[in-house]
């Protein structure tokens, strides 16, 4: 289990580090804080909870590859119980330019998502289409895909159905300084019941929407609102707001 944990970070790191060969790139790591609200604490039992994160992601005419690793909880142990243990999160994206029509690229879209704990382990696959979109400063990625999942602990591996979403990216400035406002989401459906037996219905949403000043070019700031429907172990709707400091590279 240490092994695989820590070929998913030097795989997502060293992605990171070829972010100066190509047209674009960016890469950066964090410190954040994740604020569940009062009634989401009350109806899941989640605890709030510090992470540590690494970023990066490039780009160019063959499309673009982005991904993170989460290091939660980082002060406490492996085999910690009910929310204080230390857990592990990876995601990595890629879109490749397969053809254009007009000026809109069609693209070949594959995502994993991986997170896991000592008392669980769940592993989303996406394989699908993309494109981009720009509207002036307005940045949008949308995506459609088959979503496989694994479910080490319980369900095993299997097609659960589909998953749509996008990628939003608009810059801006105001008083003299540099903003970002991004949001992703991401809506499964056609669900699988063998996968969703704690959910009121095959359909689920998660995202986030974000707020970041760019107070130099080393240090970002920013405040995230995080939530969740039909998603994250529950059937409720579940918020957060999401406190972070990034250094750029």
């Amino acid at each position: 289990m240490k092994a695989r944990k820590l070929l998913l970070a030097l795989s997502l790191l060293g992605s990171a580090s070829l972010a100066q060969a190509d047209n674009w790139s960016f890469a950066n790591v964090s410190a954040n804080y994740l604020d569940w609200s009062g009634r989401t604490t009350d109806q899941s039992g989640k605890k709030d909870f510090a992470y540590l994160e690494a970023e990066g992601g490039m780009g160019g005419s063959w499309g673009d590859v982005y991904g993170f690793f989460d290091l939660e909880n980082p002060g406490k142990s492996d085999h910690g119980t009910n929310g204080y243990d230390r857990r592990y999160t990876t995601k990595a994206i890629g879109r490749f330019n397969l053809t254009q029509v007009g000026n809109v690229p069609v693209q070949l879209y594959a995502h994993i998502y991986d997170t896991r704990g000592n008392d669980f382990f769940t592993q989303n696959r996406v394989l699908g289409v993309s494109t981009e979109l720009k509207y002036g400063n307005l940045t949008l990625k949308p995506f459609i895909g088959a979503h496989d999942e694994l479910d080490a602990f319980s369900v095993g591996s299997g097609f659960n159905g589909w998953m749509a979403g996008y990628v939003l990216l608009y810059p801006f400035s105001a008083f003299g300084q540099s903003f970002l406002v991004t949001q992703w989401h991401e809506t499964e459906f056609a669900r699988k019941q063998e996968f969703t037996p704690n959910y009121k219905h095959n359909t689920g949403e998660n995202g986030a929407i974000a707020l970041w000043w760019n107070v130099s070019k080393r240090f970002t700031t920013g405040v995230q609102y995080r939530y969740a429907d039909q998603k994250l172990g529950s059937g409720e709707y579940q918020n957060a707001v999401i406190y972070s400091a990034k250094y750029n590279f």
